[in-house]
């Protein structure tokens, strides 16, 4: 890294130890807004000063050089400005309002976008948004729920969907650069009693490297698959707001991603999501972070994410560690400030290091089955979000395997025996890939063979993880077809219609799977939560719990 520099083109008679002229002068709120009054809270990033007055935030560019970012001149800050709205737009449309100049005349320094005065600088103008309404803010108020983390998932999920391919970025050799980058930046805050120990930073280093070496075909079949996108890389907590809409809904808002950098912003869907879920788990929310990472994983419809998801925790917890310790580093961060920094950088070296481990509780395999109309996609989504656990689905992966949207109507070529045991196939090779991190998956597919079954249990077996097969089961045949009707008046994934139920009547099955001895039986004729309940009393018998 090139060694930290200021630029030094400040006005006669700037103080050698306090901010900036230009920093002074912008407290002022007047500098800010003609007219505005009260107090400006300046809060300071690495890479930015961040005035606040009243309902507006202005950004301005620190003129330093980290090496992953110089904004030394005029010209790179403001084009950084620039790129920070037109990148944030995607996550926070309404938020980022524009860059203005900065302008210098004999009263001073002051944001005017049409005044006279020499331009020496350019902000980002924001909307301010309710410090209360962040989730780090929720979190410690303990009002950061599964709810509001599914929609953010899906939220990222589309902004991922719609980003542009930055396929170079998944590459071993790019992943291998930001590996030794990192070392390389990392190893001035290793000392005995300092941010890392050595043997730790150097243990940290090791597995990154292991990985890459090791297992190099799965990282290129990410790129293969389409998995590598221009995202937001610094999905914090507190980047993440929830909003109310103007439909009184709320919704979630991202904002501040890297927009100095497109290697560092843009990599596999995996690290975006490892980001927010490494944050979780630093706040000691593991089921948290997995809920959310399972709600990712099916919103994007990539199970395999699973297979590097370790690594990225790991990757990102040590970029955590890395950018608090240059703040913590820096001469002109406030002393509680640089002790908090401290505190954070040793947190994160100590997840890098430990992320990867083995889990406290064995994963499980918890296949969910049932006849059309029993309630088993709602039985196996609401255990999904119970035990923080992917659902991985026959319906979906039919759907998708043949191309379609999820909602769109299939042919009845797509229920042949022939693109069902594909189907299943398929399932369960998106469970194994769960497994095979050591987390527990759901499956969620009607199981009405014995066949299949057994093949979950044995995968399950030979993965060293736990095996339940939960039945949905409703014995009044009326409400299985009043179910069925209702589904069938908006869109929906399944395709299953009244027909099918009738042509089961017809042929006096039972309104339950056969060969039912050997699994859990769930009665769905109440409510979801009464069903949820007595399945999760069962599962816990069997020590199949969330993660802790």
């Amino acid at each position: 890294m090139r060694p930290f520099r200021t630029d030094t083109r400040e006005p006669p008679g700037s103080p050698p130890d306090g901010p900036p002229a230009i920093v002074r002068d912008l407290l002022r709120p007047e500098s800010l807004r003609p007219g505005a009054r009260g107090a400006v809270e300046l809060r300071s990033t690495h890479a930015s000063w961040v005035f606040m007055c009243g309902a507006d935030v202005f950004k301005l560019k620190r003129p330093v050089d980290l090496g992953f970012l110089d904004f030394r001149s005029i010209e790179a800050r403001q084009r950084d400005c620039e790129d920070e709205v037109r990148l944030n737009r995607r996550l926070a449309p309404d938020v980022y309002l524009g860059v203005l100049p900065v302008r210098r005349d004999a009263a001073g320094h002051r944001v005017d976008e049409q005044g006279e005065g020499e331009i020496v600088d350019w902000v980002v103008h924001m909307r301010r948004l309710p410090d209360d309404a962040s989730a780090a803010s929720l979190l410690a108020h303990g009002r950061l729920d599964r709810a509001r983390l599914a929609a953010l998932a899906r939220t990222v999920a589309a902004g991922l969907d719609a980003a542009p391919l930055a396929p170079r970025f998944g590459e071993v050799a790019a992943l291998r650069h930001n590996v030794e980058e990192n070392l390389a930046q990392s190893r001035a805050f290793a000392a005995p009693d300092g941010m890392v120990e050595p043997d730790a930073l150097e243990a940290i280093w090791r597995t990154h490297d292991r990985t890459l070496r090791l297992r190099s075909e799965l990282f290129a079949g990410r790129v293969r698959a389409g998995r590598i996108r221009e995202g937001h890389g610094d999905l914090r907590l507190e980047h993440v707001y929830f909003l109310p809409s103007a439909r009184g809904e709320e919704r979630p808002v991202v904002i501040d991603c890297v927009e100095f950098s497109e290697r560092l912003r843009a990599g596999d869907v995996a690290a975006e999501v490892a980001f927010l879920a490494m944050e979780l788990e630093a706040a000691g929310q593991p089921a948290l972070a997995a809920g959310f990472v399972a709600r990712s994983a099916e919103a994007l419809d990539d199970f395999e994410l699973y297979g590097v998801l370790d690594f990225y925790l790991a990757y990102r917890a040590w970029v955590r560690a890395k950018v608090a310790g240059f703040v913590a580093r820096d001469p002109q961060t406030d002393h509680p400030v640089r002790a908090r920094k401290l505190e954070e950088a040793r947190l994160y070296f100590s997840l890098a290091r430990a992320s990867g481990a083995r889990p406290l509780v064995r994963p499980a395999l918890v296949a969910v089955g049932g006849v059309i109309g029993s309630g088993k996609s709602t039985l196996a989504e609401a255990l999904g979000a119970e035990l923080a656990a992917p659902v991985v689905g026959s319906d979906r992966t039919r759907k998708v395997m043949a191309g379609l949207a999820p909602t769109d109507r299939g042919s009845d070529d797509l229920y042949s025996a022939e693109r069902t045991e594909a189907t299943y196939t398929e399932i369960l090779r998106r469970a194994e890939v769960v497994l095979g991190s050591e987390r527990t998956v759901i499956v969620d597919a009607t199981f009405e063979s014995p066949l299949w079954r057994r093949r979950a249990a044995d995968l399950a077996s030979g993965s060293g993880a736990r095996f339940a097969f939960v039945e949905a089961f409703c014995p009044d045949w009326m409400v299985l077809r009043e179910r069925i009707r209702r589904r069938a008046s908006g869109p929906a994934i399944s395709d299953a219609g009244e027909a099918l139920v009738d042509r089961r009547i017809g042929e006096g099955q039972a309104p339950r799977l056969p060969g039912g001895d050997d699994h859990l039986l769930v009665d769905t004729r109440g409510s979801t939560s009464e069903a949820v309940s007595r399945a999760l009393e069962a599962l816990r018998r069997m020590d199949i719990t969330p993660p802790r």
